[in-house]
This record gives structure tokens, sequence and C-alpha cells, in this order.
């Protein structure tokens, strides 16, 4: 940005002529021995660096105005730029300043997690390691004596693309010494003979298992407690999420189980 409305458009530039101004103070001591004018010691600091200057000006304004240099409105004068001259005065001035930025920053990976019934339930293992991206970033960043007053993001680009790290979740739950791949919790209703044969074409028997195929497959072995072992060979209109009907030889038997929330162990 032209934060220097004259001819001068950079801090450096702008450091040479007040560096220049030193001769040119010096100079006007010379011319104005013997007058009535009064020389004045002015300490001028431009974005925290410090130097000390003669001037017979009256004002700040008049002093910056000697120097050819006119200061942007956003910049800060203390004390303003109408301010009288005074010897041993201090004049603080804060340059404002707007720049673009590019620098290279990491981005996060992200996490995706699978269930397997390799490994225990409770454990889990990485299968993809995760890796950061970078970003080249463009930023517009104003600064005002040297100093960050605001940071706003205008450019993304991608370098190098984050690698999602991979976990696997374990399932898999041991019951009385057996290891099964999974195990969940279901409402577990007795049945008995009803003349029809089960949705896969077998014969009802005991170990029969009616399940929701959303939720368990057909074909899988499993084990309920307090019923024994179970297949799933059946379906029914009845039966959906966690429910499955279990298969009894009499009509009894069914009545006596009734209905149950058991732990299904599925293999």
């Amino acid at each position: 940005m032209n934060y220097l409305k004259s001819k001068y458009n950079s801090r450096r530039t702008f450091y040479k002529v007040l560096a220049g101004a030193i001769a040119v103070n010096l100079a006007l001591i010379g011319v104005l021995i013997g007058t009535q004018i009064i020389v004045k010691d002015i300490t001028v600091t431009v974005n925290g660096k410090t130097a000390l200057y003669k001037t017979a000006k009256a004002s700040v304004d008049e002093m910056l105005s000697g120097w050819n240099v006119s200061l942007d409105k956003k910049d800060v004068v203390d004390p303003g730029k109408t301010a009288k001259l005074q010897d041993g005065m201090d004049v603080n001035i804060k340059l404002y300043e707007v720049k673009e930025e590019t620098v290279e920053e990491e981005t996060k990976f992200k996490t995706k997690e699978s269930y397997t019934s390799d490994i225990m339930e409770g454990e889990k293992r990485v299968t993809q390691k995760g890796k950061k991206g970078i970003d080249s970033v463009t930023y517009k960043v104003t600064y005002l004596g040297g100093e960050e007053q605001s940071r706003k993001e205008i450019g993304r680009k991608t370098i190098k693309e984050p690698v999602t790290e991979k976990i696997e979740l374990g399932t898999a739950v041991s019951y009385d010494g057996v290891k099964y791949s999974r195990v969940i919790t279901v409402v577990a209703t007795g049945y008995t003979h009803t003349g029809n044969r089960t949705a896969t074409g077998t014969h009802p028997h005991r170990g029969t298992m009616a399940v929701d195929r959303g939720v368990i497959a057909m074909g899988s072995y499993g084990y309920v407690p307090g019923y024994g072992e179970v297949h799933a060979e059946d379906t029914g209109g009845a039966i959906r999420g966690n429910r499955i009907d279990l298969f009894f030889e009499t009509r009894g038997q069914a009545i006596s189980w009734g209905r149950r929330t058991v732990s299904l162990y599925i293999k």
C-alpha cells in the first residue's frame, strides 16, 4: 500500500527523508545564527525507530511538510499534526500499512472408524496412520506502527492433501470360553409350530431363530443364554430391529419362555 502520499512510497524512503533532514537542519542553524528564530531539538520515532532532529518549524505538520512528507489519514501521530513544537518534544509516528502475506500451514486429518470382529471389544487398531496436509494460505494483514492489527484469509490452495486415519474398533466377545464376533441386546419371544416352513425353506426346530435381516444376517449362528445355540433361518412381519423369535417344540415351552430381554452372542 502507498502509505505516503508524497513521492515517498516506502518506509525505507521515509527514513532516508528523515535522515536527510539532519543535514538540512544543521545548515539551517548556521543561517539562523543572529536571528530571532528558535531552533528546537525534536525526537522523532517512526515505527519504533528513533532519531534526534533540529527544526525551526512551529508545528508537527509544518515539520513534516518541510521534509516533503505527507502521512496517510490512517497513520497515527502523537501529538497531533497541529501540535506546536517545543524544544525537547517527542513526536511518535505510527505508519499504517496493508500487506498480502502467503504462508504454508498444516491442515488436520480426519479419522474414520469401522468395526471388526478380529479383535476383542474395547480394543482398537490403526490400519492407516493419519498425516497432516499442507495448504498455501494468503492473508490480508494490516499493520500500525509495525505491529499487526488484523489478519484476514483471502486465498487458500492445497499443496498436500491430508491422509485420513483409519481405526478399527473391536467387537469380539467371549462367553463361556467361546469367542463371538459381537453381542447385542434383543427382545426374544418364544414361538412354536405353525405348519409353515421358515423363510429359508427349512422346517423349524429347536435353535431356529427368526430375525430382522437388517440387523442380523440370515444364516448367522449364535448363542442365547438360557436357550442355547441359535441359527438365523426365519423372518417375521412383527420382527423389526433388535427383536428375535426363538422356536420351541411345544406351545407350553414357548409360553413359559414368553418375552425376555436377552444377550445374543453372534459368531
